[in-house]
């Protein structure tokens, strides 16, 4: 028990002095394994059913479903590829933990 607790300790003051929007919500798509990051800084639209990431100067956007963590990630290739656009399917690890977190950092201190 004192182990958990100390371990939870470490676990706020980690996150207090990196602050918690540094944490990145986690994906890992369907077919690959290949894996995704996402910051505070590319969120874009938050609602209680899904967020959605732009990336690249919006030639990629991701949505991502928060009562089933599932992930759609769409790319605009350019007018010389075939097809113009690439569709992923993913999911995410705690997406409703992660944006908790990232609020948490806006969240003012006592005395600031």
């Amino acid at each position: 028990m004192i182990k958990k607790i100390i371990a939870t300790a470490i676990g706020l003051l980690s996150v207090s002095a990196y602050g918690a929007d540094s944490t990145p919500l986690k994906c890992q798509l369907n077919e690959t394994t290949d894996q995704f990051w996402f910051y505070k800084e590319q969120l874009v639209y938050s609602s209680n059913q899904f967020v959605v990431f732009q990336n690249f100067k919006g030639r990629v956007v991701t949505q991502v479903d928060l009562k089933t963590n599932e992930l759609i990630r769409s790319t605009y290739l350019g007018d010389s590829y075939e097809p113009k656009y690439q569709i992923l399917l993913g999911y995410c690890d705690k997406a409703t933990h992660t944006l908790n977190m990232w609020s948490i950092d806006e969240v003012p201190l006592d005395g600031q």
